[in-house]
């Protein structure tokens, strides 16, 4: 049975759609945890770029743009972790557990799901990604075809 249910969320209408399914499978198994998990896209910079220096929107002192990156991701990140954290409040029939990362969405969600043990990946066909593949996404099936553990993929 699925104890430890991975759920790549965005805030789509298919994440969603997503964590419903991933919610039913939790409750029925009963004892088993949903997770849900947010990839904040990092996006990469030429490295000449990275070396200019700008005034940082924050603080207004002359800094790296990898410097600036750095913040917009972290707040990126906080940003997502509230909302994770909002989806969650109404949950009270199983254990559920948030987490983000910073990276290439597919990668990050396939690596945690090897990390944590994950029994079960539950996916929205597409997301808010850039790419999709007619009915499926990038990340939905690049997550399908390498994740060491079954994946379901929810329209």
């Amino acid at each position: 049975m699925f104890r430890k249910i991975l759920v790549p969320f965005d805030g789509s209408k298919p994440s969603e759609n997503a964590f419903e399914h991933a919610a039913s499978i939790a409750v029925a198994a009963r004892n088993a945890e949903v997770i849900l998990f947010y990839v904040v896209e990092e996006i990469p910079q030429p490295p000449v770029i990275l070396e200019s220096r700008f005034r940082s929107p924050k603080t207004g002192e002359e800094t790296s743009i990898s410097a600036i990156w750095k913040e917009i991701h972290q707040d990126l990140k906080n940003k997502a972790l509230e909302m994770l954290k909002e989806r969650t409040k109404q949950v009270k029939d199983f254990a559920i557990g948030t987490s983000v990362a910073i990276g290439a969405p597919a990668d990050k969600i396939i690596k945690f799901a090897k990390d944590e043990n994950v029994d079960l990946i539950v996916i929205g066909n597409v997301g808010l990604g850039r790419f999709k593949l007619k009915a499926l996404g990038s990340v939905s099936r690049a997550v399908s075809e390498h994740a060491h553990c079954p994946v379901m993929i929810v329209h």
